[in-house]
């Protein structure tokens, strides 16, 4: 089983990229983080070299370049920046027409690394790749693959000093543990697939790198992402045979410039990127099972913002690593505390969170935003002095301030309709006694919040002085008033610019 995180384009691929920060390479790993890669796999597609080379957590060879004459490029190809020499002039359609003619080669990618479903095994490429296939501009780069050499740029951080720039929060603090969710033998079995894949030599493509879930993160603004998200999307759900359930995260443009026709400015202009979005998400809504929503406005108070957006992925990271891997990769056996009732909730919770109707295909994705809010529980005199210095938490105050830091500018949360949450806390404040949290009055706040009451409440144990509570609330798309002002702003824009060549 497999988790899979996709990147499109350049603000997709730096979400991904911060979710990979939680390995055992990374800083949060040499204090003892949860290492995502044990569960999860990345892979990034991008049109333009220089914000591939500013990943740090991605490997070059799960880095995909996509160019108009030579298709979809592997990140390790002798070559690679001579053949991925530009993006798309934030033209959208322009990337699907690429993207269009290039799709099967999508679903090789996804069999040669995971293995061929109908179990064929070819030689060279791995299961399921034929060699007639291949042709002279498409190098897959396995064979050569030379050692990661590239720097994670967080070597002389100390793990208590980020700031995610939302002000409330202290620093991520991870209990982290690599044996989580783990069958007896899958690890040596993974390693002997890495050797192998260095060696040029097919992976042993088991039952365990089925993919089950898949995160699609993309930005909407440009033209890279949303132009080539949807094919994406297509590609996993075919070689999945659509057993997987696919996830998009997308984030919303800053859309409070000026209106422009677009071409001078750097960004393009409001107008267009509000176009951008809107195209976007109605070519997005109807392929996946729930759109998760990040808002680049939220951000857009603050004084210089564009040093913000590391810090803001960081945020956003942080909240879906906790849901999507927190639960499994807790690094603590909750059967060692017998006293303590710890609810799970697992990647097809979040699903049926994030989706109207009762399956089946009149089943319908919703829009969700993110929050999350964190809490020390111990003193400074208690990390100077055993015992003491066991801090109080405020259930209630801990989730409205995970709310109200939700992802997605001007949300009401009075208009959600059903949420997902997490709760992660030490032991010591699962358990009874006068420093408990009160699970209850998280639920009861957050199904007071939604129409349909529908709430699913997870609980993990942490083995770090901090407690964080990571919510999901999903709205219907109507209710949100950010995508009415990004359509009203995109059908000014199509307007004018429609005026101009008449």
């Amino acid at each position: 089983m497999t988790y899979l995180f996709v990147g499109a384009g350049q603000a997709g691929s730096a979400i991904v990229d911060a979710v990979f920060e939680y390995t055992s390479d990374s800083t949060l790993g040499l204090f003892g983080g949860n290492d995502i890669t044990a569960l999860a796999e990345p892979m990034v597609f991008n049109s333009t070299i220089r914000d591939l080379q500013n990943l740090s957590n991605v490997a070059e060879s799960d880095q995909f370049g996509i160019a108009e004459q030579h298709g979809i490029v592997d990140g390790t190809t002798a070559g690679f920046e001579e053949r991925v020499t530009g993006g798309f002039g934030r033209d959208p359609k322009e990337a699907d027409e690429v993207m269009s003619e290039h799709a099967d080669e999508v679903v090789d990618l996804l069999r040669r690394r995971f293995g061929s479903r109908d179990g064929l095994a070819t030689d060279g490429g791995g299961p399921g790749w034929d060699e007639a296939d291949r042709t002279d501009d498409y190098d897959d780069g396995w064979a050569e693959e030379p050692a990661d050499t590239r720097g994670d740029g967080w070597e002389e951080e100390p793990a208590d000093s980020r700031d995610d720039g939302w002000g409330d929060e202290p620093a991520d603090e991870w209990a982290e543990d690599t044996g989580g969710g783990w069958e007896d033998g899958e690890v040596d079995r993974e390693v002997e697939n890495i050797e192998a894949e260095m060696s040029g030599e097919p992976r042993d493509a088991t039952e365990s790198e089925e993919i089950q879930f898949a995160f699609v993160c993309l930005g909407l603004g440009g033209g890279t992402g949303c132009g080539i998200a949807p094919h994406i999307v297509d590609a996993i759900d075919e070689y999945t045979d659509g057993r997987a359930s696919i996830v998009a995260l997308a984030i919303l443009p800053n859309t409070m410039g000026p209106m422009t026709s677009g071409g001078d400015d750097e960004d393009g202009g409001a107008g267009r990127q509000a176009w951008n979005a809107r195209y976007g998400l109605d070519r997005l809504e109807d392929k996946v099972d729930g759109i998760v929503l990040v808002d680049n406005q939220r951000i857009s108070y603050q004084a210089a913002a564009e040093s913000q957006f590391a810090e803001y992925n960081e945020y956003i990271a942080a909240g879906i690593y906790d849901l999507v891997a927190g639960p499994v990769l807790s690094g603590i056996d909750p059967s060692d505390y017998a006293d303590i009732d710890t609810p799970d909730i697992d990647v097809q919770d979040i699903v049926t969170s994030l989706s109207f109707g009762v399956g089946g295909s009149d089943s319908k994705a919703g829009y969700a935003a993110l929050g999350r809010a964190a809490t020390m529980t111990r003193s400074l005199s208690g990390y100077l002095v055993p015992f003491l210095g066991k801090k109080a938490i405020d259930s209630a105050a801990l989730v409205r301030l995970a709310t109200s830091k939700q992802s997605v500018s001007d949300l009401d949360t009075a208009d959600a309709q059903k949420a997902i949450g997490l709760v992660r806390a030490p032991s010591g404040y699962l358990a009874g006694g006068s420093n408990r949290i009160e699970t209850s009055t998280i639920r009861e706040y957050l199904q007071a919040q939604c129409a349909l009451q529908e709430v699913n409440l997870g609980v993990a144990l942490n083995d770090r002085n901090l407690a964080t509570v990571t919510t999901l609330l999903t709205y219907e798309r109507e209710d949100i008033s950010r995508i009415a002002e990004i359509e009203e702003k995109a059908a000014e824009y199509e307007e004018r610019t429609e005026a101009m060549v008449q």
